[in-house]
């Protein structure tokens, strides 16, 4: 247990692992909005380079958050909400 008097942060993941974790959201959320259609859960990994179940649990997250929507359809159909778009300043 942290001591309240203890002026010290610890990191609970490394800094290479949330720079790295940022880099695949700019290229996830990116290259949907560029891509201005429809994109699979197929397409996000081979973008990113990681597991299926790696991807889907990552892709899972960005809905949560509110930057991806899906049509619900399996497999996932996935498209940015205007939340993601105002990070690249995409208009619509």
């Amino acid at each position: 247990m942290k001591d309240q008097h203890d002026n010290k942060t610890v990191d609970c993941f490394s800094t290479r692992h949330a720079v790295k974790q940022g880099e695949r959201l700019v290229i996830v959320l990116k290259g949907i909005i560029e891509k201005k259609g429809r994109t699979s859960v197929l397409e996000v990994k081979q973008w990113i380079g990681i597991s299926e179940r790696a991807t889907l649990s990552f892709i899972k997250q960005l809905m949560a958050e509110g930057y991806l929507e899906s049509s619900g359809s399996n497999p996932l159909s996935l498209r940015a909400t205007d939340k993601a778009k105002q990070l690249f300043w995409v208009v619509g």
